[in-house]
């Protein structure tokens, strides 16, 4: 799981060299790290926490952990929705709207890699801690 948070920070991070001007992505590749993103964040993001409810809540309070983690996602996204719509509303002459369109997903890519980099390293530490944790109990 790690590897694949690995995977959609490395993308992240490339988006935001990008839109930094610093490499150049034709709309295929962009498209490609897009979906690379995408599909190497779903399993980092529902596989441990189906795990957590499912260990803490047994059979009959999984569902309600993993709902209330649902309330809280979505109440997260409520405020990123804010900066997308922000981007979108960019308004201006065709070539400046691209510039300042393209600056403006700085931002949120910005948000969206800090919170990449975060969550990789907290998976790296909650799976070792729980692999010493392991080791500890079996000796």
């Amino acid at each position: 799981m790690a590897m694949f948070l690995a995977l959609s920070t490395g993308c992240l991070s490339a988006q935001m060299l990008f839109l930094n001007s610093i490499i150049d992505l034709s709309s295929t590749l962009g498209s490609m790290l897009m979906f690379l993103w995408g599909f190497s964040l779903a399993i980092p993001f529902y596989l441990p926490s189906s795990m957590f409810s499912l260990k803490r809540g047994g059979k009959e309070g999984a569902a309600t952990i993993a709902d209330a983690f649902d309330v809280s996602g979505f109440g997260l996204l409520a405020v990123f929705n804010g900066f997308v719509a922000r981007v979108i509303g960019v308004k201006g002459g065709l070539n400046s709207m691209l510039l300042h369109r393209k600056q403006a997903w700085i931002p949120v890519f910005s948000l969206m890699l800090g919170g990449s980099i975060v969550a990789m390293l907290s998976l790296f530490s909650a799976v070792w801690l729980e692999g010493k944790r392991d080791f500890k109990s079996t000796n």
